[in-house]
């Protein structure tokens, strides 16, 4: 009998996992499940009520494999988070609605699971809404309250309601949070919890709380599975929990729930969300250091992990090796819903890589500029994957029609956006032919390669490659598009990704050869002193100062504006800013450069203050433009020509990514 290939390649993550106690005990059909996404954007209406969009969103991931999808509901209801989920209200009978879900999920032999959670110190101030915490503080500015007993005799009874519903509404089980700073958590960790009384001090006080939610649950749901999600580290330097510290509690707590997991970070300040949702600097599975020390005490339930895991060879050897018992994804999951499939299907190679950019973390919802975690006042909810098109409000283009014919469609330029566009276009049926001037696809994509921290890139890179290749792409390398090649092609439509170029600031001494285009950096590293200056701290800015300070070089950055990072999300700034710290960068903000010398230059602030810094060279990253010219060139090739990426915009990857599906989605 021939033996499937993925159950002797990833033996542990394709293995079933019971859990439970009594009569109530469930199984997991393998070792991957979604982590709890928040609906805030998308599939809920006004009142909390799960939409269809709201089911086929959380269907995707069902039907992709996963063996459970978890939905948050917010106690109250929209007291952190606008429009989230309600299924407590009697009037509108809205858990009658969530039996859909769960029958979508008993199909797939897959659980759905509510995660519950209190907003604590992070609830928005207003009428019926009294931020509480464990103890007196102030968080964003605002007086939060420590609760007294009758507080947290409530508190029990608003868990233990929603716990009832969601049983009721037929979930398969309840996944209470006790981490990232929310209101368990904030008794849980000393950072929060300086109270004197029976709920401070020593662990087992400061789980007194936490525990005695997990009774009144308990006392409403029998022995329905609960899991919890805490903190393994809050990832602050200040103090907080540590994994040692996590795993006491969990000690203490693992006779009333059945299986738990270990996160990070905590919600006391903006500068601790690169801990929360990890990017691309931190290794995949950092949070596996709690998870393995319970593993190592004797903890005696299931201990899975979360947390930017998306290599299956990485996640198969945690398993193996006893260090977790299962492994929940979340943004890796949004960029590739059908991730589980594809690895049973012996298609890793299809499966498309999360970047770990943390772009989904942020847009559309929180300021850049901000030391608060809350929503800004002005947010869209206009949430994207930088990657996939179809994520969030992006889904509506699958209504978008297939071509009634096939077309033959040419690619001008093998960069990000032309790549997409071409992909696209090729898998709605078109016969595609893709020019690149260079020996190799990418684009700006290729200065990845340099950077330790943008493996992630790199993999997707290579999955393009795959894809455009199993696409059945016309790929023409070396080989410059010219508006006479293109049009004796005879095309019916042409896609221009021809990019953009970088800007060169009319700055005294910018011909001199100490001077060095960012582009050009790492092909001319071998020329770099020392000591070195980068002109503009925009993310290329940033990072391209990183990877030079992690090398062993002095690095100070100038930035005109107020702000480094001025073009980065949130989570993403802070995540650079920190990292620039760690690498000793230095980073002059209002400040431009007037002049460069050949041993350094001269700069301005805000204050009209004119000094130099010495510097072996100069590193310009001040940006870049569209090659307009060169777009335009093509603009009478074909009946239908699109521009797209770059040379419409200088943006980022996910303008890129986005322009160039919308291009060959649409083609007439």
């Amino acid at each position: 009998m021939k033996t499937a290939p993925y159950k002797t390649q990833y033996p542990h993550i394709f293995s079933p996992m019971e859990i439970g106690r009594g009569k109530e005990k469930i199984t997991f059909k393998n070792r991957i499940l979604l982590s709890p996404m928040s609906d805030v954007g998308y599939g809920l209406d006004g009142h909390g009520i799960m939409t269809d969009e709201g089911f086929d969103f959380f269907e995707q991931f069902l039907h992709g494999g996963f063996a459970s999808v978890a939905l948050p509901i917010e106690i109250p209801p929209n007291s952190a988070h606008p429009r989230s989920l309600v299924i407590d209200n009697e009037e509108t009978a809205a858990f009658q609605d969530m039996h859909k879900m769960a029958r979508l999920a008993e199909a797939y032999r897959a659980h759905l699971v509510s995660e519950i959670y209190h907003p604590g110190c992070c609830m928005t101030p207003g009428p019926g809404r009294e931020p509480i915490a464990a103890s007196d503080m102030y968080w964003n500015g605002n007086f939060v309250r420590g609760m007294n007993y009758d507080d947290m005799d409530k508190v029990c009874d608003e868990y233990a309601r929603a716990a009832f519903m969601a049983k009721r509404a037929g979930f398969s089980m309840i996944m209470l949070h006790v981490g990232h700073g929310w209101l368990l958590s904030n008794f849980l960790s000393p950072l929060t919890n300086h109270r004197t009384d029976e709920f401070g001090g020593s662990v087992e006080n400061r789980c007194r709380f936490p525990r005695m939610v997990l009774e009144r649950i308990r006392s409403v749901v029998g022995d329905m599975p609960i899991e919890l999600r805490m903190n393994g580290s809050d990832g602050i330097k200040a103090g907080g929990i540590t994994p040692e510290d996590a795993v006491e509690q969990l000690l203490i707590l693992e006779e009333l729930v059945d299986m738990a997991h270990m996160s990070a970070g905590n919600r006391l300040s903006a500068a601790t969300r690169p801990e929360q949702s990890n990017s691309h600097f931190f290794a995949q599975g950092h949070n596996i250091t709690a998870t393995a020390l319970a593993k190592q005490r004797g903890v005696k339930i299931p201990v899975g992990v979360v947390g930017g895991l998306n290599r299956p060879e990485l996640i198969e050897q945690f398993l193996e090796e006893g260090k977790a018992d299962y492994v929940l994804m979340a943004r890796q999951a949004h960029v590739e819903p059908q991730w589980v499939n594809k690895l049973k299907e012996n298609r890793r190679e299809d499966i498309r890589p999360c970047l770990r950019c943390l772009y989904c973390t942020d847009i559309g919802r929180r300021s850049a500029f901000t030391d608060k975690v809350t929503f800004s006042d002005d947010a869209t909810y206009d949430i994207y994957c930088a990657i996939n098109p179809l994520f969030g409000q992006g889904k509506e283009k699958l209504k978008i029609p297939l071509p009634k014919t096939s077309k033959t469609v040419a690619v001008i330029g093998g960069g990000i956006a032309g790549m997409e566009a071409a992909l696209t276009a090729a898998q709605r049926g078109h016969k595609v032919v893709l020019y690149e001037k260079s020996n190799r696809l990418g684009g700006q994509l290729l200065f990845s390669e340099h950077l330790w921290f943008k493996q992630e890139i790199m993999d997707y890179l290579k999955y393009m490659e795959t894809q455009l290749q199993k696409a059945g792409v016309y790929i023409l390398m070396n080989t410059t598009a010219t508006p006479e090649l293109v049009e004796a092609s005879n095309p019916d439509s042409v896609i221009v990704a021809v990019g953009a170029e970088q800007v060169v600031p009319p700055i005294p001494g910018i011909e001199n050869d100490n001077v060095i285009m960012g582009f050009d950096l790492f092909t001319k590293k071998e020329l770099l002193g020392k000591k070195l200056v980068i002109i503009g701290g925009g993310m290329v800015g940033c990072e391209f100062a990183i990877q030079l300070g992690d090398d062993g070089y002095d690095v100070t950055v100038i930035e005109m504006s107020e702000r480094i990072a001025n073009n980065a999300q949130l989570t993403q700034r802070m995540d650079l800013i920190d990292n620039m710290e760690r690498t000793n960068v230095s980073m002059l903000v209002s400040t431009r450069c007037v002049e460069i010398a050949k041993n350094g230059l001269w700069v301005m602030n805000s204050e009209q203050n004119r000094f130099f810094i010495e510097a072996d060279n100069v590193i310009i990253c001040a940006g870049t433009k569209p090659l307009i010219a060169e777009r335009d060139k093509f603009i009478y090739t074909a009946y239908e020509v699109v521009p797209v990426g770059d040379c419409v915009k200088a943006s980022s990857i996910c303008n890129a990514v986005h322009s160039g599906y919308d291009a060959a989605a649409t083609l007439l």
